[in-house]
């Protein structure tokens, strides 16, 4: 069975595939794809956030912070609360392989991490002969009553070391490009007292765009 990628899930959440498109996913959800549906879901809460995120005007506090983005990297090292680390939901490479079938095609990790009130979904996603690996993610959810997703402060992190950071857009959306280190952590910094933390896979386990072997 052939998968439909996030990005098509998530336009087709949005409504803004093709009627013919629109059709073939539909199919391919009462067919009874699991995968596909947990995709789904989680678009569906996005476009729902995304909604309600257009008159969002983010608190002066998550201004400060997005500010002081540039500071905080050039330090080299994270200055947030006890490590609080998130809960790994769901994950694409657990969904078992059809019965009988070795050979799969896959281009990316799908993760969903949960805290509390607090859900971050991110992709990981890795070229084939590239040295560095993408990372796109999301907050769903911030966890906290009156905050939206908006001017989060994201950080990567090797150990103790910040590799680089950002800040969501309104929709929750942040993005990275990395090359192989270890001990890989993302730092999300809802509020100063409130932080979440999410491990993140090695490389060599984000699955190169292309065929992979299951056994």
């Amino acid at each position: 069975m052939e998968h439909f990628t996030v990005e098509q899930w998530s336009d087709f959440a949005r409504n803004i595939v093709s009627p013919e498109a629109a059709g073939e996913m539909q199919q391919h959800l009462r067919n009874g794809c699991n995968r596909c549906e947990q995709l789904f879901k989680t678009m569906k809460k996005v476009a729902g956030l995304a909604a309600q995120e257009a008159s969002y005007e983010p608190p002066s506090e998550s201004v400060h912070i997005a500010k002081a983005l540039p500071g905080s990297a050039a330090a080299g090292v994270a200055k947030a609360p006890a490590r609080d680390f998130m809960q790994l939901v769901l994950d694409t490479f657990s969904q078992p392989a059809l019965a009988g079938a070795r050979v799969a095609l896959a281009s990316s990790r799908q993760l969903l991490y949960r805290k509390e009130d607090c859900s971050i979904d991110i992709r990981l996603e890795h070229a084939a002969g590239s040295k560095e690996a993408i990372l796109v993610g999301q907050v769903l959810q911030s966890g906290q009553q009156g905050r939206g997703v908006g001017s989060i402060l994201v950080e990567l992190m090797s150990g103790e070391k910040v590799i680089a950071g950002t800040a969501t857009t309104s929709h929750g959306e942040f993005q990275f490009l990395f090359p192989p280190a270890d001990h890989l952590q993302l730092c999300v910094v809802i509020s100063s007292q409130n932080c979440f933390w999410i491990k993140i896979p090695p490389l060599e386990t984000i699955p190169e765009s292309g065929l992979v072997v299951n056994d």
